[in-house]
């Protein structure tokens, strides 16, 4: 394989890593937003004296917690980002300087820096894809409840 064509591929499949993401991200917004909405709706019109009122309570903290932790995590992201680029950035200039110089010091070598706010980001995707499904299963159990009485 031609590295040109190496360069052009491993570039299409970064760039589609982070329009998944960040789709993921706006998926779970709206998803938590708009269980939201329709949990009101439902108590609203449906059930407008419901029992179980704390699963409806439950269900609510944790959409709530799950579009916090997904807001969050664009900021997050965001910052990750900009850590990626300058760790690259200090990357290229340490190999300029190393080759711009005449001796080659093996005793130099630096560990390569961590970009701990990716860590972070999956985390905060992950923990708010799970509050996410609890809210679910607790709206669920809420709806299916007060549709028997």
């Amino acid at each position: 394989m031609r590295y040109e064509v190496y360069l052009d591929e491993r570039r299409t499949l970064v760039n589609a890593k982070y329009e998944e993401a960040r789709l993921f991200s706006k998926s779970i917004l709206t998803l938590a937003a708009g269980a939201f909405g329709l949990s009101l709706t439902f108590i609203g019109q449906i059930a407008p004296k419901p029992e179980t009122v704390y699963m409806l309570r439950y269900s609510w903290f944790y959409f709530l917690f799950s579009i916090i932790f997904t807001l969050i995590s664009f900021r997050t992201g965001h910052d990750a980002c900009t850590r990626q680029i300058e760790i690259i950035e200090e990357k290229v200039k340490a190999e300029s300087i190393k080759a711009n110089s005449k001796k080659s010091n093996t005793q130099d070598k630096k560990p390569e820096p961590k970009n701990y706010l990716t860590f972070i980001t999956k985390l905060l995707n992950i923990t708010s894809l799970f509050l996410f499904i609890i809210g679910i299963l607790y709206l669920i159990c809420f709806c299916s409840y007060n549709l028997r009485l």
